[in-house]
């Protein structure tokens, strides 16, 4: 494991702290205590809130399944964007316009944020994980590594996602990890407190019940609950005639 840390930061007003190679637009606010690694780019008009950090290095104690590479590389953070108090935003992730991520979250490295995003207070996102333009993620929720949310997704409180069938032996070293977790398929709801298996699909326009744990694929447009989840209903016709006739650009 190589890793690499900056030689020299500046200080500013109100605890800012800011490595050398960051680049910040216009108008962007800072809350006290904020620290800005290498490689940062911050656009026009965000506001990064009290005690956030950004471009953090992962580092291994060299006992992870998953290879890690400590190496600076871009955090790139849209216009409009809003990051909230005491967030934890590693490298090498981008971040689209107008993304509010709140306060206590923190996002791995590798991820694709897209535009018009909210990830509620003390999300989990791992690293790779992608989510599409205008889903939401709500409070407490743990999206896995290796993760794909489409568009206009809905992730209820404490949401888990797993991404390793084979961690028994995984976690020796025994096998090499073959990380995969759930797929997301646009306008699917995932209610309060349900548990997503690794490489599970949820269909498009689908909806898990609250507190389901669902081990395999769902169909779209169909709501299944229970544990193991299971077919209950197919989604109300004119439900889904709105939700299909609903565009936003």
């Amino acid at each position: 494991m190589s890793s690499e840390f900056p030689t020299s930061f500046h200080y500013g007003d109100n605890g800012l702290c800011i490595a050398e190679n960051v680049l910040i637009g216009k108008n962007v606010h800072f809350g006290r205590n904020v620290t800005i690694y290498p490689k940062v780019i911050i656009g026009d008009d965000c506001v990064v809130m009290d005690g956030a950090v950004l471009g953090r290095i992962p580092i291994s104690n060299r006992t992870t399944t998953r290879p890690i590479r400590s190496e600076y590389s871009e955090l790139n953070i849209g216009a409009g964007s809003i990051i909230g108090c005491n967030t934890v935003l590693y490298t090498n992730s981008i971040i689209g316009k107008r993304v509010l991520i709140a306060d206590l979250s923190s996002l791995r490295e590798g991820c694709a944020i897209s535009d018009d995003v909210i990830i509620g207070r003390g999300v989990m996102v791992l690293y790779e994980c992608k989510i599409g333009k205008r889903s939401r993620i709500q409070d407490q929720a743990h999206l896995v590594g290796n993760m794909v949310i489409e568009e206009d997704v809905f992730i209820g409180m404490g949401v888990m996602t797993t991404n390793d069938n084979a961690v028994y032996l995984t976690r020796f070293g025994l096998q090499p990890p073959q990380l995969q977790g759930p797929i997301i398929r646009r306008f699917a709801v995932v209610a309060a407190g349900a548990t997503l298996l690794p490489g599970v699909e949820i269909g498009e326009g689908a909806l898990v019940g609250a507190g389901a744990v669902v081990t395999e694929a769902v169909r779209p447009w169909t709501v299944v609950a229970g544990v193991p989840a299971s077919f209950v209903r197919e989604i109300p016709g004119n439900w889904r005639c709105q939700v299909e006739s609903w565009r936003k650009e």
